[in-house]
């Protein structure tokens, strides 16, 4: 893998950043970022990739978003790719690899990442963000909200705002209640108090299901279930 140029690829919040920083500091590889999602065409960072590219220093060069780039990028980046430095690698993150033109990806060893389990995400509070508090993350947190990005938005509440962060754990507890039993006369009511509308858009529709079947009905009930649900949708 030390020779070979890498993509690193999964949804956002599976760890792509983290993997990537840590193989770097693992290999004693100094590590460069190309942000490839700010500049598509890499108008702005051809010429710094020409240079990286030659160095003969032992270097990762991380193309964050690899994904985003425009055909006409992507084949720049292949030409660099067939003649870099023997020192450099390169590490193309992105989340859809098949974006990338098959001549790219034909050249790389592709590492996927999955979204983390809660055991996971636990072992790595403990190792990477002592002294939290663990329970209270994941009584805020959804099972389809685990992934690090998260984490690590909750840890920086928690420890930088901590009142802030009560407020936002009672804030989504009181959500959950309201969720369980959810009521489309209530919908003006969950606007207003900010709560998430994807946490009410199954439990609507598993109560109300004709809320689907006709619009001119959802635009009575509570001014616009219609609207809330399409925002939700």
């Amino acid at each position: 893998m030390d020779q070979h140029p890498i993509i690193v690829t999964g949804p956002a919040g599976s760890g792509k950043s983290h993997w990537i920083q840590a193989y770097a500091k693992e290999k004693g590889k100094q590590l460069l970022t190309c942000p490839c999602r700010k500049d598509r065409t890499l108008r702005e960072g051809r010429q710094k990739l020409h240079v990286w590219g030659r160095r003969r220093e032992l270097t990762i060069l991380w193309l964050e978003g690899a994904d985003d780039l425009t055909p006409e990028a992507q084949a720049f980046l292949r030409r660099i790719l067939e003649t870099h430095s023997s020192d450099v690698q390169f590490v193309l993150e992105c989340r859809d690899a098949g974006k990338l033109q098959e001549p790219i990806r034909s050249r790389c060893v592709i590492r996927r990442m999955s979204l983390p389990t809660k055991e996971i995400l636990i072992d790595y509070i403990q190792k990477c963000h002592k002294g939290v508090n663990i329970d209270s993350i994941f009584t805020y947190l959804m099972p389809d909200e685990y992934s690090y990005r998260r984490i690590k938005h909750c840890v920086f509440l928690q420890q930088q705002y901590p009142l802030i962060w009560a407020a936002t754990v009672e804030h989504r507890a009181e959500e959950r209640v309201a969720a369980s039993s959810p009521s489309a006369d209530r919908i003006l009511e969950y606007q207003a108090k900010a709560y998430n509308p994807e946490h009410f858009l199954s439990p609507l529709l598993d109560k109300q299901p004709a809320l689907l079947e006709s619009y001119g009905d959802c635009l009575e009930l509570a001014g616009s279930a219609w609207a809330f649900l399409g925002y939700a949708i």
